[in-house]
C-alpha cells in the first residue's frame, strides 16, 4: 500500500539561502555600503521607515538616495546590560542591527523592543560576524527573535571577498577567526514581523 505523500505541513520550514557577491574586499562582519543600500532596496518601499541601530553612517546615504524615512537608535550602557534608546516611531518598515554579544534575556529584550518598532510586514536585519566554537550569536538571535514572535525568513551570505576566475580572495589584511581559517563573508539574518506582505 502506498504511503501517503507529506503535506506542507508535514514538512520542516526551509530557511531560503541567498549569497550577496562583491567586487571589493570587505571586513566579515561588518555590512558594506552597497549591501546596506541592497537591504534597503530589497525590503523597503518609497517612504518607509528605516532604523539603524548603532550605525556607523553607512545605512544614512543608502537610505536619502532611495527616498526612506532614516532613524539611527543606540545602545547605551546602563546598571542592567545594554539597551537601546528609546524611540517614539512605531512603523518602521526595515530595522537593521548588529547585536553585540549578550546574555540570551538582554538579547531577548532588546529584540522584543526592536519588533514592537516594526509595523506589521516590516523586517528585522541583524547582522553578524561568522563565528566558530561553542556559542553561535547568529542562533541566538534566531530563538531570540521567534521568541518575540518575529519569523525567521532568510539567510543572506554577504561575501566580503571578490571571486576571481571561479575562486574567493580573501583580504590578506584580516586576521583569522576563532575557527575560522579564512574569514569571507558577513551573515545576514532576514526576520518578518507578521501582518503584511512578505517581500525579498
Amino acid at each position: 500500500m502506498p504511503q501517503p505523500r507529506p503535506t506542507r505541513t508535514d514538512q520542516p520550514r526551509i530557511i531560503p539561502l541567498t549569497v550577496w557577491p562583491t567586487t571589493t574586499p570587505g571586513i566579515p562582519g561588518a555590512l558594506p555600503p552597497l549591501a546596506a543600500a541592497r537591504a534597503i532596496a530589497t525590503f523597503t518601499h518609497s517612504g518607509d521607515l528605516v532604523i539603524g541601530i548603532d550605525d556607523t553612517g553607512i545605512l544614512t546615504g543608502a537610505a536619502d538616495h532611495l527616498h526612506r524615512r532614516y532613524t539611527a537608535l543606540h545602545r547605551t550602557q546602563n546598571p542592567t546590560g545594554k539597551a537601546i534608546t528609546h524611540c517614539q516611531e512605531r512603523d518602521a518598515g526595515l530595522i537593521i542591527d548588529h547585536p553585540p554579544a549578550t546574555t540570551p534575556e538582554r538579547l531577548l529584550c532588546d529584540l522584543s523592543m526592536l519588533a514592537g518598532l516594526l509595523r506589521p510586514g516590516g523586517y528585522l536585519l541583524t547582522v553578524h560576524t561568522p563565528t566558530g566554537g561553542a556559542t553561535d550569536p547568529l542562533a541566538d538571535t534566531i530563538t531570540a527573535a521567534r521568541a518575540t514572535g518575529l519569523r525567521y525568513l532568510q539567510h543572506i551570505i554577504i561575501l566580503t571577498s571578490p571571486i576571481d576566475d571561479g575562486e574567493l580572495h580573501p583580504h590578506t589584511e584580516i586576521p583569522l577567526g576563532v575557527g575560522l581559517l579564512e574569514p569571507v563573508h558577513t551573515d545576514l539574518a532576514v526576520f518578518h514581523r507578521p501582518g503584511g506582505g512578505a517581500r525579498g
